[in-house]
C-alpha cells in the first residue's frame, strides 16, 4: 500500500489543508509488499513526533502507529493496533456513537475537523485537533481513513486563561466607567446646585441692594441718570440670575422658561428665533429632562449668536411617546470644512461637552450635523431615562 501524504502552506496549527489518497496501485494493508514509496512514507511518518498519525480500518479499528502517536496517546503500537478508535473517546461520546458519525461524516464531506476532549492511556484527557480523511481505493472504494491527531491542551488553557483575563479587564472597566458615570452626575448635579445658589444672591441679596441704591437716588432729581444706570444694572442682575437658573422651570415648566429666554436673546441679538413645541399643550416632564432640554437650547443658540453669523434659528421639541425630541437649526456658516461626514467631535469646548454629558446621563444621544446652510443640532432623550 503506497500513501501520498500532502500538507498545504495554509497549514498553521490546525493541519487545516492536510489530504491523503491511495495511488492506483494501492490496495488494503493486507496483501501487498512494501514498496520504496511505501518506505519514504513510513520515514515521514515515524519522524513526526508531534502528531498523533495513524490509520483505521473502514470500520475504525487501529491499522498503524506511529511514534507521535504512542507520545500523545500513551499507546505502544502493539497496545492499540487492531483495537476501536473510540478507545480515545470519552464515555459520553461512545455511548452517542460519536466516534462512528465522526467516521460517516468524513466518508461523506470528504474530510472531517473536529476539537474535543479525549483520553489517554491512563486516563487522562486533553484538548485534541482531529483531521480524519477518508482513503478511497481506484475504484472509489472506501478503504480505510487517516486520522491526524494533535493535543491542543496548553493552547487552550492559554485561550481560556486569555478570555478569563479579559472578563475580567471588561468587568473592570466597566466597573470604572459606572463610576466615571456616577462622578459625572454628581457633578453635573453640583454645578446646577452652585448655579441656583448664585442666581438666588445674585436675585435677592444683591438685586435687593441696588433696588435700595436707587430708591436713594431718585429722591434727588440730579441723580436721575445714576438712577438709571442703577436700574439697567438691576435687569441686569436679574437676566444672570435667571440664566443661571432659571426659576420658572421649577415653578411653572420648560415652555415659559424657554419663551422668557428666546424672547431676551431676540432682544440683545436681534436674530429671529421661532421656537415650536408639540403637542401645544405641552406636559410637564421630568426635572432633569427639563433642565438639560433648556440647557441644550440655551448652549446651542449662545453658540448661534456668538459663532454661527445667522441672521435667524429655528428651535424645536417634540414629545414622543417614549422619547423627546430636540432640534436647533440655524442658517450661518456651518462646521469647519475640514470636518468630515456631517459630524463634529463632541469634545469641542466645555458648553457642547457638557451638553453631552447631560444627555449622556439620560440614555439619550446628541448629534451636531451640517444642515447645508448652517448647522443642526439634535437630542434625542427617553422619557424615562432620567437618572
Amino acid at each position: 500500500m503506497r500513501l501520498l501524504f500532502c500538507v498545504n502552506t495554509g497549514l498553521e496549527d490546525s493541519l487545516s489543508g492536510i489530504s491523503l489518497s491511495l495511488s492506483n496501485a494501492d490496495k488494503a494493508r493486507l496483501g501487498e509488499n512494501s514498496t520504496q514509496n511505501n518506505e519514504v512514507f513510513r520515514l515521514l511518518v515515524e519522524s513526526v513526533k508531534d502528531y498523533a498519525i495513524f490509520v483505521l480500518d473502514p470500520k475504525g479499528y487501529v491499522v498503524t502507529w506511529n511514534p507521535g502517536a504512542q507520545a500523545i496517546k500513551g499507546y505502544t503500537r502493539g497496545e492499540i493496533v487492531g483495537q476501536h478508535f473510540s478507545k480515545f473517546y470519552l464515555q459520553g461520546a461512545i455511548d452517542t456513537d460519536w466516534p462512528g458519525r465522526e467516521l460517516a461524516l468524513a466518508e461523506k464531506e470528504g474530510r472531517l475537523a473536529d476539537e474535543g476532549w479525549r483520553v489517554k492511556k491512563d486516563g487522562t484527557v486533553f484538548w485534541a485537533s482531529v483531521i480524519i480523511a477518508p482513503l478511497r481505493g481506484p475504484d472509489n472504494q472506501l478503504q480505510g481513513f487517516a486520522k491526524v491527531t494533535r493535543d491542543m491542551t496548553e493552547r487552550r488553557q492559554w485561550d481560556e486563561q486569555t478570555q478569563k483575563l479579559n472578563k475580567e479587564l471588561q468587568r473592570v472597566i466597566a466597573l470604572r466607567t459606572l463610576e466615571l458615570q456616577k462622578l459625572s452626575a454628581r457633578l453635573l448635579h453640583l454645578q446646577d446646585e452652585e448655579r441656583r445658589r448664585l442666581a438666588r444672591e445674585l436675585h435677592d441679596e444683591l438685586g435687593q441692594q441696588l433696588m435700595l441704591i436707587k430708591m436713594m437716588l431718585d429722591h434727588e432729581a440730579r441723580n436721575k441718570d445714576a438712577s438709571d444706570l442703577i436700574q439697567v444694572a438691576i435687569g441686569t442682575v436679574h437676566s444672570l440670575s435667571y440664566l443661571l437658573h432659571p426659576p420658572l422651570i421649577d415653578e411653572v415648566g420648560l415652555r415659559p422658561a424657554l419663551e422668557w429666554y428666546v424672547e431676551g436673546l431676540i432682544k440683545r441679538s436681534k436674530i429671529q428665533i421661532s421656537l415650536t413645541l408639540k403637542p401645544h399643550i405641552f406636559p410637564r416632564l421630568p426635572k432633569e429632562i427639563e433642565l438639560t432640554i433648556f440647557r441644550i437650547i440655551q448652549e446651542s443658540l449662545t453658540n448661534v449668536y456668538r459663532h454661527a453669523g445667522s441672521a435667524r434659528a429655528r428651535v424645536e421639541i417634540q414629545r414622543q411617546s417614549t422619547h423627546v425630541i430636540v432640534r436647533v437649526r440655524d442658517y450661518g456658516r456651518g462646521l469647519p470644512s475640514q470636518v468630515t461626514g456631517g459630524r463634529v467631535s463632541l469634545d469641542q469646548g466645555v458648553g457642547i461637552g457638557g451638553m453631552r454629558e447631560r444627555v449622556r446621563q439620560l440614555s439619550g444621544e446628541l448629534h451636531i450635523t451640517r444642515a447645508e446652510p448652517g448647522t443642526l443640532v439634535e437630542a434625542r432623550i427617553p422619557i424615562f431615562g432620567a437618572v
